[in-house]
């Protein structure tokens, strides 16, 4: 009874361990099983002798096998190599190797274990460790007496190596063996584990035995103290509530960067400017990582920067004619020559309208005229040639005559205004240049009744002859 009582004390004494266990963050292990003691494995003699018996190792009727619930097993990770554990063993054994009866077997202590799953997934379902340990052991040897027969090697001993095991029922043990689970589930496997157990501290090895063990192993301990279902040894923030892609960190603005590593945890943002927003300085919504003007407005088309006006006119680059020249918008950015100061002019006289059949103006054209002067008096140097225009419809001689009289009488009309005379020349070309036919409606032939002023060199002005024939009488034109 005494001896049931102290098992009972040792096995209580390490299930009271586990309340510490579940305060902690570590993962824990708790296993419960069987085991069974071989003595018939053990050889006679020193240490050298170990294994000359291992094959009754192997032996299952070698074994007392003790019921169910007679290995508790506690255990916890260090790191992913390491585990300490505190195995107890409880149960009536016999030593079949001196065919001692069953006398009271109670083993309880501490071991280191080595984890090989460590070097590749410490998570892995195949679970396999060494271990060495030691141990407290209870096992009552003051009956045995010598001489007796060893049946494990077949010799009758007088005495064993001179050490009286007889009167002697605790024992400091030394273990080493090896093991392994098999987790079916995270939390939840199976374990298998043999050892050698040793006395040192006798100079016989009556008691050494060897040890093998069964257990159903469970997993537990692990905390949440944020409670986001992220255990705490696998949360990055255990303090703080967290998704699980980012292990168990916030992300507070919802941009893929965990606040942890976000330099704008409120402000989304994205992970190549480290969850912040990209700036825009100079705020014409081209993001500074894309503009190449980060400081100063400008349009997506252009980088970013502002549209250059390298001749400063007014009309962008893009814009302009003529960049590197300063002009005029009418003029798409290119300066105002004699060429487009005669089409303007030309475009002013447009429809300039004449009494029916004479050269001469109607006063309802006088702004037509004003227009036109103001155009060639803002072109002080150009020299321009009014040339006068008629349709097919009369003689040849006729429209030369009234073409030469009607541009004379713009040309007179335009100096009234201002027009220096050394700016213009006249001359008349008939139905020379006339396009639409004699016999098309009148207001077809218009488009060939007209003025057109052109530009002109310094080397034509002298060959142009200013005209000012009167034009004859003639049937109505």
């Amino acid at each position: 009874m005494k001896n049931l009582k102290l098992g009972i004390s040792a096995l209580a004494l390490t299930l009271a361990s586990t309340a510490f266990a579940q305060t902690t963050s570590n993962p824990w292990v708790i296993g419960v099983g069987a085991h069974g003691v071989n003595h018939m494995g053990v050889a006679n003699g020193g240490v050298d002798k170990v294994f000359d018996n291992f094959d009754q190792v192997f032996t299952l009727n070698n074994y007392t096998i003790t019921p169910p619930l007679s290995k508790l097993t506690i255990a916890r990770n260090l790191n992913k190599y390491f585990v300490l554990d505190w195995q107890t063993s409880v149960g009536n054994v016999d030593n079949k190797r001196f065919a001692m009866g069953k006398e009271f077997f109670l083993q309880t202590g501490l071991g280191l274990q080595f984890k090989f799953a460590g070097l590749w997934n410490e998570e892995s379902w195949f679970d396999p460790y060494v271990r060495v340990g030691a141990n407290y052991l209870r096992h009552d040897y003051s009956g045995l007496t010598f001489p007796r027969t060893d049946l494990a090697n077949d010799v009758v001993l007088g005495t064993y190596n001179g050490d009286d095991v007889t009167g002697k029922a605790n024992h400091f043990t030394a273990a080493g063996g090896i093991g392994s689970n098999f987790w079916l589930t995270k939390n939840f496997g199976l374990n298998l584990q043999g050892d050698y157990v040793s006395t040192p501290g006798n100079s016989s090895n009556v008691a050494n035995f060897w040890q093998a063990s069964a257990s159903l192993m469970f997993r537990f301990g692990n905390t949440d103290r944020d409670k986001d279902g992220i255990k705490d040894s696998e949360d990055a923030c255990p303090d703080v509530p967290g998704l699980a892609q980012f292990q168990g960190c916030p992300d507070t603005d919802g941009d893929g960067v965990a606040d942890k590593d976000d330099n704008c945890p409120e402000v989304a943002g994205p992970v190549e400017n480290n969850g912040c927003p990209w700036p825009d300085t100079d705020g014409d919504g081209v993001l500074d990582k894309d503009d190449a003007c980060p400081s100063v407005a400008g349009p997506a088309a252009n980088n970013g920067c502002p549209w250059p006006d390298t001749d400063g006119d007014g009309i962008l680059d893009k814009d302009d004619a003529c960049p590197t020249v300063a002009g005029l918008a009418q003029y798409n950015g290119c300066p105002r020559t004699d060429v487009n100061v005669a089409d303007d002019v030309t475009k002013a006289l447009n429809d300039i309208l004449f009494d029916f059949n004479k050269a001469t103006i109607r006063p309802e054209s006088k702004e037509k005229l004003d227009q036109a002067a103001a155009y060639i008096k803002d072109f002080p140097s150009g020299k321009f040639l009014i040339e006068g225009r008629t349709d097919k419809k009369g003689s040849d001689a006729y429209n030369l005559k009234l073409s030469r009289q009607r541009a004379a009488s713009v040309v007179a009309a335009l100096e009234a205004r201002g027009v220096a005379p050394e700016q213009l020349k006249s001359r008349g070309v008939g139905e020379a240049k006339a396009t639409v036919a004699e016999t098309a409606s009148d207001a077809e032939r218009l488009s060939d009744r007209r003025v057109v002023v052109e530009a002109i060199s310094a080397a034509d002005w002298d060959a142009i002859q200013k005209s000012d024939v009167p034009a004859p009488k003639k049937s109505k034109k």
